[in-house]
């Protein structure tokens, strides 16, 4: 009888917390979003004199795009004696830096050693002459006003920060164009109400803009260098804001196994900046570490609470209202397998797509878990392909 009574409240508190990460805390700060007034929207202005901008992209074996990535730049609307534009190539064994001397309006940086991504953008910020920092990857399109849409921010003091909204182009032969495009709609809901009530819980490193006065060097260790600049920035008073008109589009994965690869090395990050700032997050006393909390932590832990659901509700079935949600679980992950077998169809129907990238990805977030637990002080970064 304990153990049954043990296993329900297991069972509740799971149901509790993924639909709380889901769906409540998302109401929640949208529903607070729309009932308090900014204050920061008053001090928003472009300014008369636009401040120099070093716009940085750390670019490792990127020969495919970065000729486009560069036309798209040299597009941004802003002047092009207050751009500088630096292309980091460390690493690359490929023709990305011989692409890049091909411009003069770029500054091309290339070490032969690879030292990682946070090692490249520390060094292309020693050499920087901007005011602002703009990062960038290599495989996105910037919409033709985003920086000018990012610095305008920066006329408030308090603001360190602020990241663009990220878009994934519509191709129907791109296997996780429809789930990531989704996705990222959903998560443009939650930054924008973040933001409006104090600051973001994690920027996009391939949209970022940063004074650069309070930029401060990435360890070589960290792997989510836009996880590492937002911590940085709000531990030291200041705010990481999102701007939804600065726009970076970008291809989805070719197909959903390099999906799962983004996602591994996403979740390691989540889990090492969660041990890194544990200080400052657990308890989550101030708001940002309860929104860091309700948005980021119990997201790294939504496939320990689907396992537990479906554990429980296993162990539970002879209760009837327990038994329904068991064979709802059963018939979510049997679509699932279903439209996993026939992903390679023209398109699937959104009520088979969804649970089946729903449930992979989990499974990613879940393998991320696991290669944190498995060696906490690196992970292998398999690039998707272009």
């Amino acid at each position: 009888m304990f153990f049954q009574s043990l296993l329900l409240i297991v069972l509740v508190v799971s149901i509790f917390l993924f639909t709380y990460n889901y769906f409540i805390y998302p109401a929640l700060v949208i529903y607070l979003s729309q009932t308090r007034v900014n204050e920061h929207d008053k001090l928003i202005k472009e300014p008369e004199n636009l401040p120099g901008v070093s716009f940085i992209i750390a670019a490792y074996n990127e020969e495919k795009v970065i000729k486009e990535k560069i036309l798209n730049t040299l597009q941004i609307d802003y002047p092009k004696d207050k751009l500088q534009i630096i292309i980091v190539s460390d690493g690359s064994d490929d023709s990305t830096p011989d692409i890049v001397s091909q411009f003069s309006e770029v500054t091309g940086m290339h070490n032969p050693a690879r030292a990682g991504k946070s090692a490249a953008l520390n060094r292309a910020v020693e050499n920087a002459t901007g005011e602002f920092l703009v990062f960038s990857d290599a495989n996105n399109d910037f919409s033709e006003n985003s920086i000018k849409q990012l610095i305008k921010h920066f006329s408030d003091p308090i603001v360190g920060a602020v990241t663009g909204a990220k878009h994934i182009y519509e191709n129907e032969e791109r296997e996780s164009s429809a789930g990531d495009g989704l996705y990222w709609k959903y998560e443009s809901r939650i930054k924008k109400a973040e933001s409006h009530l104090g600051s973001i819980t994690a920027a996009e490193g391939e949209i970022l803009a940063v004074r650069k006065s309070l930029y401060k060097p990435i360890e070589s260790y960290k792997v989510n260098d836009d996880a590492a600049i937002t911590f940085d920035l709000v531990k030291a008073g200041y705010r990481v804001l999102y701007e939804e008109e600065a726009r970076s589009t970008e291809q989805a994965s070719l197909d959903l196994k390099d999906d799962f690869n983004v996602k591994i090395r996403m979740t390691f990050g989540g889990f090492q900046s969660m041990a890194l700032e544990k200080k400052f997050l657990f308890p989550p006393s101030s708001w940002f570490a309860f929104t860091f909390v309700s948005h980021k932590v119990l997201r790294w832990f939504a496939p320990h609470f689907l396992i537990l659901m479906l554990f429980c509700s296993l162990a539970l079935s002879n209760i009837s209202i327990v038994n329904l949600f068991l064979w709802c679980q059963i018939i979510f992950y049997a679509i699932a397998c279903y439209g996993w077998r026939n992903r390679s169809a023209k398109k699937l129907a959104s009520w088979i797509y969804v649970p089946m990238y729903f449930t992979y990805m989990n499974l990613a977030l879940f393998y991320g878990f696991l290669r944190y637990l498995k060696d906490s002080s690196k992970v292998e970064w398999k690039k998707a392909e272009r």
